[in-house]
């Protein structure tokens, strides 16, 4: 399932890499990159990133998994609930008292059932308020969708803050996963100090650690 947004055309910047751009301009070059990767092969990509997601073992071991409903250009991840007998948790957005998150349980059957949505004021689908709630101290796995991730596993979202504010909530033994392609991994973001990390970084090549903070980035 996806719910789609045109995408803001424009030239990709091949030297954004260098990511000495600001955000708004990262985010610009991000946007512009998936999107021309996405026209040419999304659904390729988007198995490519299920399956090296099914073949993890940090993934089997999971009994509560966040995931998300892709909005836009985000790759994809509607093939995993196809026969999946896990618990899964997916966000609904609020902007009081300030901009947070909140996960829903959706099972596999009712992931492809239209009654289960509805669409916020942005446009994405989200779980209908009276689905029950999961705690993020419940979530084994979550993975969470990004415009651009650095090898580090810092993330650029879309500058509302949502994830930063409730990945600190997960249990600390949560398995935190930034999913992407490949082209959207970089070796350095700019970053403040509430921006959350996640632990891994999932494309459609595969599973990587996100390198420490103390690593050289070559």
């Amino acid at each position: 399932m996806r719910h789609r947004r045109r995408a803001r055309t424009g030239a990709v910047d091949s030297q954004a890499v260098d990511r000495q751009g600001t955000k708004q301009e990262l985010r610009e070059w991000a946007r512009a990159t998936r999107a021309e990767r996405m026209r040419s092969g999304a659904g390729r990509l988007n198995a490519s990133v299920v399956e090296a997601l099914r073949r993890r073992p940090e993934y089997e071991a999971a009994r509560t998994v966040a995931a998300y409903v892709a909005f836009g250009d985000e790759v994809d991840l509607a093939g995993l609930f196809e026969g999946s007998d896990k618990r899964f948790a997916l966000p609904k957005a609020h902007g009081r008292p300030a901009p947070h998150l909140t996960l829903h349980e959706v099972t596999a059957p009712q992931f492809a059932d239209p009654e289960t949505w509805e669409v916020h004021r942005f446009g994405q689908l989200e779980p209908r308020s009276t689905a029950p709630i999961v705690e993020p101290g419940e979530v084994d796995l979550m993975l969470v969708p990004g415009l651009s991730f650095d090898v580090q596993g810092h993330r650029l979202g879309y500058g509302m803050g949502y994830y930063d504010r409730l990945i600190p909530r997960l249990r600390p033994d949560a398995v935190v996963v930034g999913v992407t392609l490949d082209a959207l991994v970089v070796p350095a973001l700019p970053r403040e100090g509430h921006d959350a990390r996640v632990n891994y970084l999932l494309t459609e090549s595969g599973w990587r650690e996100a390198a420490s903070v103390s690593s050289q980035v070559g």
